[in-house]
């Protein structure tokens, strides 16, 4: 496992992209990157069809198997027999036959290859920007912002330089089980069930639309890694161990309420990623402080 998560990476080309990487430098050899590129538009779409397709997926899965049978059904039953004359062509023919069989496509069509209307979408396209250093003015076109931000991957798990400088450390703990490769990245998003259940949102708490999503998540590019699904099976590894964890440390607080003993032991299953967490916020905080010193010397200067 720490071989195949070894790499480098060089600075990325002018339209973005990075060079395939050579063996990793460092003391760490489980270390991947750090990997510099840039993000624009069109990588934020990619990232979204990544990190939405899954839930997607399923909503297509559920839709097919509740209304699959539409598509034959009212195709045979409705729409050959009014092209044929048997059926008289009325309002509520139509409606129903044709209604029916467009619903069970669609439903297909988000099991096959979920469909996206990014039109409408420029508000989390800029809140993508931001969660990634850019300073974007609001009602922005999206489609001209780009980003340039450094990623890495390591044993607790991801970390990204946002182009603000801001540290941005994601544990495996708190990943998705599997990985998404997708044409240029191989994208680790963040676990939440009640965002990621397609039954939770289906019976009402979020029926309309998925809550938005801002642009969290680990992505590596693929010209930077050796092997992209050898990297997605080890990933997977790492995260089942460390999510696994992560649920025996949340039943122990529970508990620690009443038992001492199960607060200290909860605090030890998860003492590496709580360590590497409270680091990047003391590195944060000391880069705020730095730039506010910064600031005052620039008036000063004035």
């Amino acid at each position: 496992m720490a071989e195949g998560l070894a790499g480098g990476s060089r600075p990325g080309r002018a339209d973005g992209s990075v060079r395939p990487s050579g063996p990793a430098a460092g003391p760490s050899p489980r270390v991947l990157g750090p990997f510099r590129f840039v993000l624009g538009y069109r990588e934020f779409k990619e990232l979204f069809r990544a990190e939405n397709g899954v839930y997607m997926r399923k909503i297509g899965l559920i839709g097919t198997v509740c209304a699959g049978w539409t598509i034959p059904a009212s195709f045979i039953g409705g729409i050959v027999p009014m092209l044929r004359g048997r059926i008289e062509w009325t309002v509520s023919n139509v409606a129903g036959n044709f209604g029916a069989f467009l619903i069970g496509c669609f439903f297909v069509w988000c099991l096959v290859r979920p469909p996206f209307l990014f039109v409408f979408r420029s508000g989390e396209a800029r809140s993508f920007f931001r969660f990634h250093g850019a300073r974007v003015p609001e009602g922005a076109d999206p489609r001209g912002l780009s980003v340039s931000v450094s990623v890495s991957l390591g044993a607790l798990g991801g970390q990204e330089v946002a182009a603000d400088g801001t540290l941005v450390r994601t544990p495996y703990a708190f990943m998705r089980r599997w990985p998404v490769v997708s044409r240029r990245f191989v994208f680790l998003p963040v676990a939440d069930w009640r965002s990621d259940s397609a039954v939770w949102n289906m019976v009402g708490v979020n029926w309309a639309f998925r809550p938005e999503w801002d642009g969290e998540g680990v992505a590596l590019p693929r010209s930077g890694v050796r092997d992209a699904w050898r990297l997605l099976w080890e990933v997977h590894g790492r995260v089942r161990e460390a999510s696994k964890r992560y649920r025996r440390a949340k039943r122990l607080a529970g508990r620690g309420v009443r038992d001492a003993s199960a607060r200290a032991e909860a605090l030890v299953l998860m003492r590496p990623e709580l360590e590497w967490l409270a680091e990047g916020e003391r590195l944060n905080q000391q880069h705020k402080e730095q730039e506010a010193g910064n600031v005052i010397l620039e008036e000063g200067g004035r």
